[in-house]
């Protein structure tokens, strides 16, 4: 049997031919990742030479060779990392480098060297890295979940388009809707730089529509919905505010006639529960913010758009260590595929809102939660709002805000786990109906829902 031991020779062999083998590596690494790089662990380091996205070698650096970048860290880090169910923030290098360098904490992983080599080469190194915790389990990728589960052929949606104004300018609006016309509408927004799909699960739901109507839309220049009329909207630039956003929401709520809707969102979609709540209190039933918090810093970085850079695989892998790493792959891999289509610039732009406008670090007690409710539901493995963040944004809101962690699941957490999800939620959407007696639960586990943790 091969010495499991970290960063053993017989570990690095391991990993050598785990990685030559990869079919993922096969087919995005071999013409293009040629960037050798560091890997620290404690106090030793060694290089990885990379050519054609193999692993050709594996050494103590010298004083002739010569890397690009790296990652070091503690070796208690990689012991985690490498686990075959890593704790949150521990899952992916991102991950844990978030965690150093926005939020100052130690015992997680730095980013060392040309940071633009390592967006031109996102995909590989990603792949690469996340393979050593293949080769420390035994050399087999797993396949758990990997199959989608059948799905319906006659599915209960509906596609339509509405035309709204935003400043004198029409905006072509894509949505789609299912449940009764009578039911109480649940808008859903989806994360930035994304589009609907992200909700089909939702909409597909026949406990969720028996009550609601399912509304989710795609935001302008997301999606199926079309830049806005302006003559020249290709020249401007796209950066979001939180009053384009929440004046667009507030549009469309409008423009479809929502009597007393549900506003729920995710990643930017929770933020903007926070100024929903300050702004059109009456607008709304209940507030839904799924990966909420009180000021999200850090993301609005050029490699998200930039000429040298492959923005579709940044953009679309980025969104890889914001999920529970035990979750379906399939679900995993749909995430991610959605991502693949937005148009260049959008994510950078709706991050302007999400790191840069939006801020209520010293502000969240002027918000009046008494007059809408607010849930703030925030995923273990999300490491941009933790569950933490949630309860500090409800503690500094104070009276009509609740926060609820929900466990092994995510920044997606509708997409990339549906079914734990819908269980999730239900407990939620019964609250706001008035049919619920119990008080909702502080956190949301698998197993309190008969849903295993690794599917």
């Amino acid at each position: 049997m091969a010495d499991r031991t970290l960063a053993s020779e017989a570990w690095w062999s391991e990993y050598r031919d785990v990685v030559n083998a990869d079919p993922e590596m096969t087919q995005h690494g071999r013409d293009a990742f040629d960037e050798d790089f560091l890997v620290g662990i404690g106090d030793e380091h060694y290089l990885l030479e990379m050519q054609g996205g193999e692993v050709r070698d594996v050494r103590a650096p010298g004083l002739d060779d010569a890397w690009s970048f790296g990652v070091v860290g503690p070796r208690e880090a990689w012991e985690e990392f490498v686990s075959e169910v890593p704790a949150a923030h521990h899952n992916e290098v991102f991950a844990s480098f978030y965690r150093t360098a926005v939020k100052g904490e130690d015992g997680y992983f730095d980013l060392i060297g040309n940071h633009k080599k390592i967006f031109q080469n996102f995909r590989g190194f990603q792949r690469a890295l996340e393979l050593m915790r293949t080769a420390h389990n035994g050399g087999e990728p797993r396949t758990e979940g990997s199959h989608r589960p059948r799905e319906a052929t006659d599915e209960p949606i509906t596609g339509q388009y509405v035309t709204i104004d935003l400043d004198g300018v029409d905006h072509r609006i894509y949505y789609e809707a299912a449940g009764p016309a009578d039911g109480i509408p649940l808008l859903c927004q989806h994360t930035a730089g994304c589009n609907n799909q992200q909700w089909r699960h939702v909409l597909n739901d026949p406990e969720i529509t028996e009550h609601f109507r399912v509304i989710a839309y795609d935001l302008p220049r997301h999606g199926k919905s079309v830049p806005p009329s302006s003559e020249s909207w290709w020249a401007d630039r796209y950066d979001l505010t939180a009053e384009r956003f929440t004046d667009t929401i507030v549009s469309i709520a409008d423009a479809l006639e929502l009597e007393d809707p549900v506003f729920i969102g995710s990643s930017m979609g929770g933020t903007i529960t926070l100024e929903l709540a300050d702004w059109h209190a009456d607008r709304f039933r209940a507030l839904i913010g799924l990966e909420a918090g009180l000021f999200t810093p850090g993301f609005y970085i050029q490699w998200l758009d930039h000429p040298h850079v492959n923005a579709n695989d940044v953009n679309s892998h980025a969104t890889w260590g914001l999920m529970a790493p035990h979750g379906p792959e399939w679900a995993r891999r749909e995430t991610l595929y959605l991502y693949e289509q937005g148009a260049n610039g959008v994510l950078k732009g709706d991050l302007h809102y999400y790191s840069m406008d939006h801020d209520y670090s010293d502000t969240a007690d002027e918000i009046d939660a008494t007059q809408v409710r607010m849930y703030l539901m925030n995923g273990e493995y999300d490491y941009l709002t933790n569950p933490d963040d949630a309860r500090e944004a409800a503690a500094a809101i104070g009276d009509g805000a609740t926060a609820h962690e929900m466990k092994a699941t995510g920044h997606f957490p509708m997409s990339e786990r549906p079914e734990l999800f819908r269980a999730y939620l239900e407990p939620v959407l019964e609250d706001i109906r008035g049919v619920r007696d119990e008080p909702i639960p502080e956190v949301f586990a698998p197993d309190d829902f008969g849903v295993a943790a690794n599917k």
